[in-house]
């Protein structure tokens, strides 16, 4: 397994103690989510020629719809995954809970 696999395995374990959904799970690419109404959602891209994660955000207007933004973050080091991940366990944690 490669660094990059690994960094990608510990966002997956992350995401799933958190109560994410993960979508397309893989290791290049996929999407993790608790809901997309309130933008608490990624796609996940294990861009292994550049030797980085790309991270996108959801920006669609409805729950139907897979729309996602340019890259937001650029996990280049297993720092920078640990960092990614204490933003999901803070979105966890106080995103709000309302529905449309």
């Amino acid at each position: 397994m490669t660094e990059q696999e690994k960094w990608v395995q510990t966002i997956q374990d992350i995401a799933t103690e958190q109560e994410y959904s993960i979508a397309n799970e893989d290791n290049l690419k996929f999407q993790i989510f608790i809901d997309r109404w309130n933008a608490v959602a990624y796609q996940i891209w294990n861009n292994k020629s550049s030797g980085y994660i790309e991270v996108s955000q959801w920006e669609g207007n409805s729950e139907d719809e897979s729309t996602y933004g340019r890259g937001v973050y650029s996990l280049r080091s297993f720092s920078d995954v640990i960092h990614f991940c204490n933003i999901l366990i803070s979105s966890a944690s106080i995103r709000a809970r309302r529905r449309v």
